[in-house]
């Protein structure tokens, strides 16, 4: 039972007690007392008291004062205890959370002053983070340095004020980034100086990478795994921007499966869901890059974004092989056939944005649906002739190569003042079973586009290497053939030289026997890589001869640059030269540049009496055209050869 009922002490004798405290002091029979109370705060935590048994006391100031004192140091003490115990509390609660506590200056550099030691659970000491105080930002994501620096900043400027709140990705100890939200704001002093900033880190990883998961959804069709038209579009959007920006071109193919109602009708939609799993694949099958996007647009649509394309023909034979692929039959435990129809839409500068591309996609898509399916169409007709054409020609030629469609004519190259025959050009000429003769201006791009140029140029050097050792086995000799050499060849391969080398042996045939002829064009083109390829064939004997010269930018320094053997004056100067035209200059500087230089030079294109003159007066002494002879046959070129001398309207001796 207490003595006092207040936080002061109290000295009493029991006389004076009243109940019930008298009956519980006389039971007791404690005659007087001095009691004092223990406060902890303003709590009143117990009391102290001091009984005299044998007499009543009567209690000295001193003795009071010495209690008093006494029960404040208790109180003190169990206060203290009190505020360590819980402070031990709290530093293991926030020790054993995902919340990180920090404190940087108020100042420039901003040091860091104080951080809760559980940043050890991302492989960090508090300590040492510490003893380097600038070090924290470091450990911020590069892309988010610059804000964290503002937010500090606006914050000692008194700009930003209250707590702000950012969300940051921080380094852990193994490299990885991880989310936080970082939750800032000023600690101020009596004058409202800025004294500290405190944060809190609040690991928000799992909810990110839920996010994460949540926008993957959204961003997927269910069906096929593939993107949707959200996912599609926001590709479509950057490749568009980097484009306007200068970037390469793209294309759009959007794919509709013909009759995939029927499909469904016929064999229920879960069959209908698993050809589209199927389609999905073999479109992923045909992507060329990881920068190339397929996506499904809903239903029976799929759309692919074809980046990176040089021309339209790119975007005509990747439309080709999504066509043949769909069109090959479907094993889904039961065997389902199924065609495509598919628009097509190329990138330009003139194009307004994405919209509109999707908007001629679409009507591209439907003129390929409404003129029979199972094609691909263009945007643009004129894209459609020219391409289909191109991708149409580009498989055949594959075949022809097969088929032995393709076979040489020889022109022959005549001395003027003699008409001797001083060398052939080998031109290859495809008889196209339908569309009959085709010339290589008009398929060599082709060859070129799809690839076909390196076996079309193996066949032509065997071809002709084949030829001279059989006119040679007739009794013949027969000049040098030239042939041309496109910049596909060289580029595509580092060995031309070699297999050149190889198909001469074969045949048994010296490097003096053929000349390579090399526009100005491929020149100009030649990386330093295939300008080594130009020197080995020098180092095997073939002679090199510029071809087209003139219609080049820089044709001085292709004869500065290359050992040539013949210089070809463009026919297309020749061709045009009338009397007073600008081009009877051009003609006689190229003439004679060559004399000047000692090469010799071969005049293209000579079809009239009047050209002949000019060429001669300015001195050239070797043509070439329809004026002595039109491309022949192999057996027409030795019969050339047996005459033994060209003149104009065919072989024979000299009249005049």
């Amino acid at each position: 039972m207490s003595a006092t009922a207040t936080d002061e002490p109290v000295a009493l004798l029991t006389q004076n007690a009243s109940e019930p405290l008298l009956g519980f002091l006389m039971k007791t029979e404690v005659r007087s007392t001095l009691a004092a109370p223990v406060m902890v705060g303003k709590e009143r935590w117990g009391e102290i008291d001091f009984e005299d048994c044998r007499q009543e006391r009567i209690w000295t100031a001193s003795e009071i004062d010495a209690l008093k004192l006494l029960t404040e140091m208790i109180g003190a003490a169990i206060g203290r205890a009190n505020e360590l115990r819980e402070f031990a509390d709290i530093r293991w609660v926030i020790e054993n959370s995902p919340v990180i506590l920090y404190r940087i200056g108020g100042k420039p550099p901003f040091p860091m002053n104080f951080v809760s030691r559980n940043v050890s659970r991302y492989g960090y000491d508090a300590k040492e983070l510490l003893e380097s105080p600038g070090r924290y930002l470091d450990l911020f994501h590069p892309d988010d340095r610059s804000d964290v620096m503002a937010n500090i900043g606006g914050i000692a400027s008194g700009r930003l004020g209250g707590e702000v709140r950012r969300e940051r990705r921080l380094r852990a100890a193994d490299g990885r980034y991880i989310w936080f939200e970082d939750r800032t704001r000023g600690h101020y002093g009596p004058q409202q100086e800025l004294i500290e900033i405190e944060g809190l880190l609040f690991d928000i990883s799992d909810r990110k990478a839920a996010e994460a998961r949540l926008e993957q959804v959204s961003l997927s069709d269910p069906v096929t795994g593939l993107p949707n038209r959200k996912a599609f579009m926001a590709e479509l959007d950057r490749a568009y921007a980097a484009a306007r920006l200068g970037g390469p071109a793209f294309a759009i193919h959007y794919i509709d499966l013909d009759r995939f109602k029927d499909i469904n009708d016929v064999f229920g939609h879960s069959k209908g869901d698993e050809l589209l799993k199927a389609v999905a694949d073999r479109l992923l099958r045909l992507r060329r890059r990881s920068a190339d996007v397929i996506a499904r647009f809903g239903g029976d649509e799929f759309v692919v974004l074809q980046s990176q394309i040089t021309d339209a023909a790119d975007a005509g034979a990747l439309a080709a092989r999504l066509l043949k692929a769909i069109e090959e039959p479907f094993n889904l435990g039961i065997e389902i056939h199924t065609t495509a129809s598919i628009g097509i839409a190329v990138f330009s500068a003139e194009v307004a944005g994405t919209e509109e591309m999707i908007k001629q996609v679409d009507l591209a898509l439907y003129r390929a649906k409404d003129l029979g399916r199972n094609q691909f169409h263009f945007h643009s007709e004129a894209l459609d002739a020219a391409t289909i054409e191109r991708v149409t020609l580009g498989g055949d030629l594959q075949r022809a190569l097969d088929r032995g469609e393709l076979q040489l004519n020889y022109q022959p190259q005549v001395e003027i003042a003699s008409g001797r025959i001083v060398g052939f050009e080998a031109l290859a000429r495809w008889n196209h079973p339908r569309q009959g003769p085709i010339g290589p201006a008009r398929f060599v791009p082709i060859a070129e586009a799809n690839g076909t140029i390196h076996r079309l140029g193996r066949w032509l050097i065997d071809a002709v290497c084949q030829q001279i050792s059989e006119w040679r086995r007739a009794g013949l000799q027969p000049p040098p053939v030239s042939f041309n050499v496109s910049g596909g060849q060289l580029r595509g391969t580092a060995e031309f030289d070699r297999e050149l080398a190889e198909r001469l042996k074969h045949w048994s045939i010296g490097p003096k026997s053929i000349e390579v002829e090399l526009t100005e064009t491929v020149l100009m083109e030649t990386t330093q890589r295939h300008r080594e390829i130009i020197g080995r064939l020098y180092s095997l004997g073939v002679p090199i001869a510029i071809d087209d010269f003139g219609t080049g930018y820089s044709s001085l320094s292709y004869l500065r640059t290359y050992r040539v053997d013949h210089i070809k004056v463009a026919q297309e100067f020749i061709k045009d030269i009338r009397p007073g035209s600008g081009d009877i200059a051009i003609v006689r500087a190229a003439i004679s540049l060559g004399r000047e230089l000692g090469i010799p030079v071969i005049a293209e294109g000579v079809e009239t009496q009047f050209q002949l003159d000019l060429v001669k007066e300015a001195g050239c002494r070797f043509v070439q055209g329809f004026y002595f002879s039109p491309p022949v046959s192999a057996s027409s070129a030795a019969d050339l050869l047996r005459a033994g001398a060209l003149w104009p309207g065919g072989p024979a001796s000299r009249h005049g």
